[in-house]
Order: structure tokens, then C-alpha cells, then sequence
């Protein structure tokens, strides 16, 4: 049954608390009551650290996450893919919905890790990238080795500031975080660290910070991804169901540790997801360009 108008906005909003960490479930009313999701998609509160691992290049990013930070990732997220991908593309969506010509610049503050430094130099955003308006926080810096980020968001790029976009369903409003999508076009260089932001966080083992830099905002990746491509968005998305199987159990075995396998499939299919989403961004940014989004209200 096609969705009305109503549900897609409950459903953007969900999208976005679900990548905040926030699982509460919507009553038969529609508000959102205390009690948490008990489903494994929807409840599962780090769902931004499969969600992200899932569109950077390589498994170094899931290398960090399991061995080092200690955590798991979330097989869910793949066997899942078709809601993932709703998922993904609800975000930027309301990253559309939300986006203003000729606002102000926005400054964020982010706690990185340092080893996502040569990818952020590169010039463009890998994964979705959130910061927070209220400045580095302790609780986004339990990382190995971290660097402080000062974004400077400009109007031109979708991003979704989510303060406004959940208004008093934002659970964490304290952080009033911002979120940028991928492929955002950045500039970067490197800045002084000021005394109280190098005292301001510490890393998992308890180190310093050992960079700060600014990042600048450019805008958002106008190349068609059909000319980088030779298969249809339709083929790709056919080899990412068709192989979803593989990539959970490979996610599953990264969870038991078991890194002395080949991943160039997993890698490969990692692939075939971030230019399947470059796609959909893509369609979706130049109706905005052009003043033909729809505005699902």
C-alpha cells in the first residue's frame, strides 16, 4: 500500500532517531512512549556504527570498531538491506525537506578519530557525518586516538539539523547535533589547538587529542553517478540482495574475530552500496537544484 504523506514524515523522523540511538516505540497515536523497541533492527541504540561502517572503503573502519574500540557490529543491518536502504535514503530525504538557499553558516564540533583523517583529506565525506552545535563532548570520544574537527556547514550542502527536524522528540537535545550525508565536498587544514579544547576530551586511554583542524562544507557531489558506473542502479541493487547473505556472514565473522579470510567480496559488494546510495542522493539533490522536490508535509 503507498504510503501517505503523513506516514513518509513520521518515517523520515524515524529514520533519523533511529541513527541518533533513540528506540522508542510510537503508541497506536503516533507518540512516542517510554518503552524501547525490542525488535533487532529498529531497538538497536548503535545503529549509526553499522549504518557508517557500511560506506567506508575497506574493513579498517570495522577493524577499529570490533578490535580495538571493543564493540560489535550488527548483521541485522545487512540481512536487512531493503529497510537499511529506506533507511539511508529517509535521512537524506529529510536533509532535502529541510534544506534552505541563502541561511547562515553553521559551526559543529566533532571528536574523529585520527586514522579517518587521510580519508577525510581526500575531499569528501564518507559516511553520514554528524557534529554537535554545543561543542566536543566526552561521549563521542571513546575512540583510538582522536582528533578535534570545527565544521563549518554552509547552506549549499543538505545536511539536517536535528533540533529542528524532531523538535520535541529529540531525545538528545543537549548535543544538538547536525548531520551531513556522504559525498559532501570538504575542504580542510590543519589549526592550532587551543588549551581548552585539547583538556576538554579525552581518547579511550585516556590521550589527548592529537590535531585539531577545520573543515569547510563546499557542496554536495554533482557527478552523475551513471557516468562512473557501467551497470543500472536496478543491476546493482539486484547483486546487493543477491549477495547480502554473504556480507552478513562476514560481518558476523569479523564479530568472532576471524580476520584471516579474504573480504575482496564484502569489500566489493561494500562498493556496489555506496554508488547504489550515490545514485538515489543524487536523483534527490538535483530536484531540489532544480525546485522539483516534493515537500512531503
Amino acid at each position: 500500500m503507498e504510503l501517505t504523506k503523513p506516514d513518509l514524515n513520521q518515517r523520515m523522523r524515524d529514520a533519523l532517531r533511529l541513527y541518533e540511538g533513540d528506540t522508542r516505540v510510537r503508541g497506536s497515536d503516533g507518540r512516542l512512549c517510554s518503552r524501547q523497541s525490542s525488535d533487532p533492527f529498529y531497538g538497536d541504540q548503535k545503529a549509526y556504527k553499522t549504518l557508517n561502517a557500511l560506506l567506508y572503503p575497506g574493513v579498517s573502519n570495522e577493524c577499529t570498531r570490533i578490535c580495538r574500540e571493543k564493540g560489535k557490529l550488527n548483521p541485522i543491518f545487512v540481512r536487512n538491506l531493503e529497510k537499511s536502504i529506506e533507511v539511508y535514503c529517509d535521512i537524506f530525504r529529510l536533509m532535502c525537506r529541510q534544506h534552505r538557499e541563502g541561511g547562515e553558516v553553521i559551526t559543529a564540533k566533532r571528536v574523529e578519530r585520527k586514522d579517518s583523517l587521510e580519508l577525510l583529506k581526500k575531499g569528501q565525506t564518507v559516511s553520514f557525518f554528524s557534529g554537535s552545535k554545543a561543542g566536543y563532548s566526552q561521549s563521542f570520544a571513546e575512540k583510538d586516538g582522536i582528533v578535534l574537527l570545527e565544521i563549518h556547514v554552509s547552506p549549499q550542502v543538505p545536511y539536517v539539523d536535528f533540533e529542528e527536524a524532531l523538535g520535541e522528540e529529540y531525545k538528545r537535545i543537549e548535543e544538538r547535533e547536525v548531520l551531513l550525508p556522504p559525498f559532501v565536498n570538504i575542504s580542510m587544514e590543519e589549526a592550532a589547538m587551543d588549551r581548552s579544547s585539547g583538556k576538554s576530551v579525552r581518547d579511550m586511554d585516556g590521550r589527548r587529542p592529537v590535531g585539531r583542524y577545520r573543515l569547510k562544507t563546499i557542496d554536495f557531489s554533482d557527478s552523475d553517478p551513471k557516468s562512473l558506473v557501467k551497470e543500472s542502479p536496478d543491476s546493482i541493487k539486484n547483486n546487493l540482495l543477491e549477495g547480502r547473505e554473504m556480507a552478513g556472514e562476514t560481518v558476523e565473522a569479523m564479530n568472532r574475530g576471524e580476520w584471516e579470510r579474504d573480504f575482496s567480496a564484502y569489500i566489493s559488494w561494500k562498493k556496489h552500496l555506496r554508488e547504489y546510495l550515490r545514485y538515489q542522493f543524487f536523483l534527490m539533490w538535483s530536484s531540489v537544484a532544480e525546485n522539483k522536490f516534493q515537500n512531503p508535509m
